[in-house]
Formats: C-alpha cells, sequence, structure tokens
C-alpha cells in the first residue's frame, strides 16, 4: 500500500535573507515552498499564474510592504481564498486588528517559535476548504 502524502505549497514573503532562508528550509520538510523578498517579487510570481495554498506575509518591506500586498490580494477575484499568515515584529493592537480586518487568517509576532508557527499553518489548513490546483 502506497501513502500519499499531499504536500502544500506555501509563499513565504519575507525581506530578511536569513529569516527567509530559515523559513524555506524549516518548512520545505513537510511542504513545497517558495521564497521572496518582498511584495513585488511576490505579485510578480502570483501573476505569472503561481497558487500557493498557503501565504506567510511580513509587514515590513521595501517597494509592496505586507499591508498593501495583502490588500492588493484580498481586493482580487482571482487571490483572495489564500489564505494569509502574517509574521510581524509589531504586534500593536491596531495593527493586528487591522491585519484581520483586512482577510489575514492568523498573525504570529517575531521571534516566533517554528513550534507555534506549525501550529498556526495547521490551524489554517484544517480551517480551509481545499483548493484544487
Amino acid at each position: 500500500m502506497i501513502a500519499i502524502t499531499s504536500r502544500k505549497n506555501i509563499l513565504v514573503i519575507e525581506d530578511h535573507d536569513s529569516i527567509r532562508w530559515l523559513l524555506g528550509k524549516f518548512l520545505s520538510k513537510k511542504h513545497n515552498v517558495t521564497t521572496k523578498k518582498d511584495g513585488l517579487d511576490a505579485m510578480s510570481w502570483l501573476w505569472e499564474g503561481n497558487m500557493p495554498d498557503l501565504i506567510l506575509l511580513d509587514l515590513n518591506m521595501p517597494r509592496i510592504n505586507g499591508n498593501k500586498f495583502l490588500k492588493n490580494i484580498k481586493n482580487s477575484g482571482f487571490f483572495k481564498d489564500i489564505p494569509v499568515i502574517i509574521l510581524s515584529g509589531n504586534e500593536s493592537d491596531r495593527e493586528v486588528d487591522l491585519c484581520y480586518r483586512m482577510g489575514a487568517a492568523e498573525f504570529v509576532q517575531k521571534p516566533f517559535s517554528p513550534i507555534q508557527l506549525n501550529q498556526k499553518i495547521s490551524t489554517v489548513f484544517n480551517q480551509v476548504p481545499q483548493m484544487t490546483n
């Protein structure tokens, strides 16, 4: 009997090289991971026809920041259903509330523990109807 495992596709958008590398290395044990250094690179990748199952999004980035990126995809007809987990060093109540109102599925404060991040990812995947690619 062959066990079929369905690896999810995760897009990591993070401008710090070390955090982007760490997330890619850690998450690739269970998922297919694509990393982008900012919102502009990520939007280009999405518009090329790529469709991740989940986006991990840093808020403080150059060119297109996380808030603008989140607003753009949640207002688009094509990408609005992709769940987004925010990664941020700013966990003010105002910032967290704004992210949830804009459509974020979860909010994780930096520095984060890998266990906490895994739990948030599992929670999101268990809540979201399975998308077909």
